[in-house]
């Protein structure tokens, strides 16, 4: 497709060389050694007043034609693999030049042509374009002829004498300086309706040819040129719809005030076309391709934030200064609430179950401060009724400005981590078979009991049930059976207490009931005790009917009051069970009390005491190591268990003498030595190479834990020993969590600072929070020997340890399994994702020569 010329051409013949000028010599520059002379001698039979010389065989060369050839015109015939013009094209020329092209070298004319007068034709099958190159290149010497010369010098010489000639230059030459220095390209039309001014960054953004403006033409000439080179594409698309209709008009359209198009190179364009009150018009046009660029990627990135958002679970959400919700998107899901239900509505007025008039006040007043908050767990109800969990975290947000626009974050249900927890609290603390709290929910409601009774003076009482001949019923119809007795047994105890008492499953065939509130005389509440221990033998005498068949089974049932002066947990259950087993000792199917004479075993728990405290002082305690080892067996480090060398008694349980510890307050002394002792043996351990990394776990107890200076104390014995901080592992229980959490957090984070190390003990026992894992400072769990011990015989417990495991790793906890004994318990472990144990399978606890040896067997 060739440009457009600025007047219709006349076939060549039809345009004569002007007066006064002889034969006109056209230069011919070509490449195609086979092609040339045909060519030119065509063009020099059908022109015969040309005379067409070779001036140049080598297109190529960077030395300008016009430089030794003194002609009217120059054609410049281009290699059909060439893909930029010789240099010399865009030097200054003395002659028009007429560009020979193949369609795909179209761009290449307007860079060539934008530096003088000049056109270009589009090769054809064998010499059928030449007529055409014929004809333009007449035109241009046409032009070129006609061009006046003698005329515009004069007019400058006599310009240049006028007063005001130099202001006209300095004029005329700042505003060539400005016009090239826009970034716009520009023109202006003017009443004439021809274009009277341009600047050269329009010759760069639309890609035409300077001749094609020097010869002043009209907009729709312009347009013309554009629509048959194909600047518009196919129907006009590569312009918007505000433009369409002008461009592809022939002038009866006038041009809207804006609008878009892209050139073939792939730049976007803005026009602006503006009127002039003599007629005319100015039109600029504007490079906003990065503008465009700019805009996309805005437009697919919230695209992505979008889908991202309605893909993921979890939703974002702005409030404004108010704190109502302004913006809602994502977590679709049927348990959370769509945008139209939260838009405009605070939070509070949206309400959560869990939620108080108080708890809302502490949160607006953190709002107020404008601070941050993060994990706040809301509980509310879905359409269906169920109740769903979510977590809430967010943060403030200010202008350029410092001024307060109100808050964003985000949301996430975490429905599922809170049926976890349940399951896990239900797997922990119930039973599985009858639905009620086991033994370690009981001996924590237990010892609440006996913080109330001791403030309220009223009376409780624990009675120890057991059924009489349940291994025979086992034994003849099966366990099946056994277990629908227990499950009637659970269900009549129920029925035969208040909603405030407990009943649990001790273990077997064994139940406990705990009742609170009995009156504060003594002879009162032994009658309502007696009163209750009658109602529940009378229920559970009653038979039973098991799938058909009726059975009669009795309870031995043993009971102790307790009160102001109330023992511990442990005493509590001696006491029961002790009780129980009179009640069986004297036939079965009886009620006993406690007797008083049981005491001897209180008598002798305080000359242990005493006892005790001597061994403290003369140095009969000794730590003896467990090993704890990885799943290859290699050895990762001890515990350090306290042993107590009795001078007539041996060495003593630690089951029997740390009780008398706790209660005493010698487990503060206690817990001291042990540490001190600990320090030390890891210093002892760094002088060996193969013991040098071991890492040394020490109990703490809650009594210890809480003394003010617990902090000082491990510091200051690490720093007298000399021991390494990260080898140091302080093994903390549940139980600690059950008062004042935020100190035990600080203190744990001023110790692990130093490097020291925290552990879980006995994880699953107690009765906590688990909420509060993903905020304790530890990195290690210790599963449960109670536990472990069962894994491949009880159902529950094999449940709660891969519950365990699971919840350890999402934690990015790390696990040590205690009370591995056997290589079946090791493999269950291993399966299921555990890496460290602990146990008599791979040591019993044992002085430190003997774990020594077991690490370096050749000393």
């Amino acid at each position: 497709m060739s440009a457009v010329p600025a007047r219709p051409l006349a076939p060549a013949a039809a345009l004569p060389l002007p007066t006064g000028v002889g034969r006109a010599r056209i230069g011919w520059i070509d490449a195609h050694a086979s092609s040339a002379p045909a060519e030119r001698e065509w063009l020099a039979r059908h022109r015969p007043d040309w005379d067409v010389l070779d001036v140049l065989d080598v297109p190529e060369s960077p030395t300008p034609p016009f430089g030794a050839f003194d002609g009217h015109a120059l054609v410049l015939c281009v290699p059909r693999d060439a893909t930029s013009l010789p240099g010399w094209t865009a030097q200054a020329r003395l002659q028009p030049l007429m560009l020979c092209l193949e369609p795909a070298q179209e761009a290449l004319a307007a860079r060539a042509l934008r530096h003088g007068a000049g056109d270009y034709v589009l090769r054809a099958a064998g010499n059928a374009h030449l007529p055409e190159l014929a004809q333009r290149l007449a035109a241009l010497l046409d032009r070129s002829f006609a061009a006046p010369s003698s005329l515009p010098d004069a007019a400058a010489a006599i310009a240049s004498t006028l007063p005001w000639a130099e202001e006209l230059r300095a004029q005329r030459a700042l505003l060539q300086t400005t016009l090239a220095s826009m970034s716009q390209g520009l023109y202006t039309v003017g009443a004439d309706g021809r274009i009277t001014v341009y600047n050269d960054r329009l010759l760069e953004l639309l890609d035409l040819p300077r001749a094609l403006f020097d010869a002043r033409p009209t907009p729709m000439q312009v347009k013309r040129v554009q629509t048959e080179r194909g600047d518009f594409g196919e129907g006009a698309g590569l312009v918007d719809r505000q433009g369409q209709a002008y461009v592809q008009s022939g002038g009866e359209l006038p041009p809207p005030d804006v609008y878009w198009r892209r050139t073939r190179s792939g730049r976007t364009l803005e026009v602006h076309t503006t009127p002039l009150p003599d007629g005319g018009m100015v039109r600029t046009f504007t490079d906003v391709t990065e503008h465009v660029r700019t805009q996309a990627e805005l437009r697919v990135s919230e695209a992505r934030f979008r889908s991202l958002s309605d893909l993921s679970s979890d939703w974002y959400w702005e409030q404004d200064t108010s704190y109502r919700f302004i913006h809602f998107v994502g977590g679709r899901s049927t348990q959370t609430m769509a945008p139209g239900e939260v838009v405009g509505r605070t939070r509070w007025e949206i309400g959560a179950l869990n939620m108080a008039t108080e708890d809302w006040e502490a949160h607006r007043r953190l709002l107020d401060a404008r601070e941050p908050f993060r994990d706040l767990e809301l509980q509310r109800l879905s359409p269906d009724g169920a109740a769903y969990w979510v977590s809430i975290s967010g943060v403030p947000v200010f202008d350029d400005a410092g001024s307060f626009q109100g808050y964003r974050g985000v949301g996430r249900s975490i429905s599922d981590r809170k049926q976890v927890e349940a399951e896990i609290e239900r797997l922990a603390f119930f039973d599985a078979l009858t639905g009620l709290p086991n033994r370690r929910m009981l001996i924590d409601r237990l010892y609440r009991a006996t913080v109330s009774v001791g403030r309220t003076r009223r009376h409780g009482v624990l009675l120890f049930i057991d059924l009489d001949n349940f291994k025979d019923l086992n034994d003849t119809l099966g366990h099946d059976m056994g277990d629908r007795l227990l499950v009637q047994v659970a269900q009549r105890l129920q029925a035969c207490v208040r909603q405030t008492d407990t009943v649990a499953r001790f273990g077997g065939d064994e139940f406990v009931v705990l009742a609170e509130g009995l009156p504060a005389e003594s002879w009162a509440a032994s009658a309502d005790a007696s009163q209750l221990a009658r109602k529940i033998g009378s229920a559970l005498s009653l038979p039973y009917l098991l799938d058909g068949i009726s059975h009669h089974s009795t309870p031995s049932i043993g009971l102790t009051l307790f009160g102001e002066a109330a023992g511990s947990v442990d005493d509590l259950l001696k006491h029961a069970d002790m009780a129980m087993y009179q009640a069986k000792a004297a036939g079965r199917n009886a009620v006993r009390f406690f007797d008083p004479q049981m005491q001897v075993a209180v008598s002798a728990r305080a000359a242990l005491e005493a006892e005790l405290r001597r061994g403290l002082q003369a140095g009969e305690l000794v730590l003896h190591y467990q090993p704890i080892v990885d799943r290859r067996g290699q050895m990762l480090g001890a515990e350090a268990l306290v042993r107590w060398r009795h001078p007539q008694r041996g060495i003593v349980s630690p089951a029997e003498f740390i009780p008398v510890a706790e209660q005493s307050g010698l487990i503060v002394q206690l817990g001291q030595w042990v540490l001190e002792r600990g320090c030390e043996q890891l210093v002892a351990w760094s002088r060996s190479a193969a013991t040098a990394q071991l890492v040394l776990s020490v109990n703490v107890s809650v009594r210890q834990f809480r003394q003010p200076d617990f902090v000082h104390q491990v510091l200051h014995a690490l720093r007298e020993s000399g021991a390494q901080p990260r080898l140091f592992k302080i093994e903390l229980t549940e139980s600690l969590l059950l008062t004042d959490v935020e100190d035990v957090i600080t203190r744990m984070e001023l110790l692990r600072a130093q490097g020291v190390g925290f552990s879980l003990d006995d994880f699953g026992t107690g009765y906590s929070s688990l909420s509060y894992l993903k905020r304790l400072p530890i990195n290690q769990l210790k599963i449960d020997q109670g536990f472990v011990r069962d894994v491949l015989t009880d159902p529950n417990d094999a449940a709660i340890v891969r519950t365990i495991l699971a919840l350890a790793q999402s934690l990015d906890l790390h696990v040590v399994a205690e009370g591995v004994e056997t290589t079946g318990q090791l493999q269950f472990l291993q399966r299921h994702g555990c890496h460290a144990f602990q146990g008599y399978l791979f040591g019993r606890p044992a002085p430190v020569t003997v774990l020594e040896r077991a690490v370096r067997p050749a000393l």
